[in-house]
């Protein structure tokens, strides 16, 4: 906007109102159906934000179901929207499996993409995904809850 369009100094300034959503979405077969259709009836994201949302989201939500232990809780999902962009995070009973994969960020970087010759496939595109279409991607163990934040 240029200066001129500015508003004048003082003067309040519209900002965009805070969004958020939460659901809990349960370990089994309509669990990606279940995360996609909470992703897309946000009314406050849009076609574009919600696909990103979906296609990062499928790959977390899939790595927690094919590496974790998602216990009866499920997984409980949150979608914020600030001026300063998006957050999807998710919660999920701790396990120490998480815990072991996290903490290896450390040490390196267990997401970044590598072939597997024993089992002959490679392992950590998706994620490697994930870091290329949000700005940013945390990993959080903890004592009873371990949490996953995207930022786009």
């Amino acid at each position: 906007m240029p200066i001129a369009e500015a508003p004048a100094l003082g003067a309040p300034i519209a900002l965009a109102p805070r969004s958020k959503a939460v659901a809990r979405i349960a370990s089994g077969p309509g669990t990606f159906d279940e995360y996609d259709g909470f992703v897309r009836s946000l009314p406050f994201v849009t076609r574009r934000e919600a696909c990103a949302l979906v296609v990062a989201g499928d790959e977390i939500v899939d790595n927690l179901l094919t590496h974790g232990e998602i216990g009866a809780a499920g997984v409980l999902v949150l979608v914020r929207k600030r001026r300063s962009g998006l957050t999807l995070a998710f919660f999920v009973d701790s396990h120490e499996e998480f815990s072991s994969f996290s903490s290896g960020l450390d040490r390196g970087d267990p997401t970044a993409a590598r072939f597997d010759e024993r089992e002959g496939r490679w392992h950590g595109l998706g994620l490697t995904m994930c870091r290329n279409i949000a700005s940013r991607v945390r990993y959080r163990p903890g004592l009873r809850v371990d949490r996953v934040f995207l930022e786009f």
